[in-house]
């Protein structure tokens, strides 16, 4: 049992030593050299030195579409009565060149106020933007245009009396005598003769009247 007591502090006591001496070791070099122990990972300051020298990419922000010269732009004419639509390629306005959606949209606002004369004679009501981009532009203008009053000419008390398109009232006596008139402009006229406007109106007076 010493025998055996005696190998085991052989052992024991060289062991014991080099751990002390090794942490001894490990403690000196961390007071000289302090950091070094901790490999190669850097410090958070040293991390905010390489983020701080980085080159700044500038991300650059695409700017909104304007019309210019090469904007493709489209006008349509809508006609409410007939509800047809026409559709027809022209240059921009040259006050129009430069304006972005919202520029433009108060521009075409500013011209509901004060539209053309020849506009105003077509009928005019308002001018409405349907589409924009850069690269294409399409606005529309709305008419309702007078349309043509047209006429009845009837037979009364053998005389031909123009009235209204309506019907509603007498828009002309005439001294035109039905029976003197051929035979199948009188059955149109017993049937309502339906004349469109006023030129053939008063070319049918000054064929017939006396």
């Amino acid at each position: 049992m010493k025998f055996v007591k005696r190998i085991s502090l052989f052992f024991i006591y060289p062991l014991s030593m080099f751990s002390l001496g090794f942490a001894s070791n490990m403690a000196i070099m961390e007071y000289f050299y302090p950091g070094e122990q901790e490999g190669n990972v850097p410090k958070q300051e040293e991390l905010a030195a390489v983020i701080e020298n980085q080159p700044k990419i500038e991300v650059s922000v695409s700017e909104e579409p304007v019309v210019t010269a090469n904007t493709q732009y489209i006008l349509q004419e809508y006609n409410v009565h007939s509800e047809q639509l026409e559709e027809t390629e022209v240059s921009a306005p040259d006050k129009y060149i430069g304006l972005d959606r919202e520029k433009l949209v108060e521009e075409i606002e500013s011209y509901n106020q004060n539209p053309s004369l020849t506009d105003l004679e077509k009928g005019f009501t308002y001018m409405e933007l349907i589409s924009f981009s850069g690269k294409k532009i399409v606005v529309r203008k709305s008419y309702e245009p007078e349309e043509d009053q047209g006429f009845f000419l009837l037979n009364e008390n053998h005389y031909v009396v123009v009235y209204n398109q309506k019907l509603t009232e007498v828009y002309m006596d005439t001294d035109i005598l039905v029976e003197d008139l051929p035979q199948k402009l009188q059955e149109e006229i017993i049937n309502m003769k339906f004349v469109e406007d006023e030129g053939e109106l008063y070319n049918f007076l000054e064929s017939y009247s006396s």
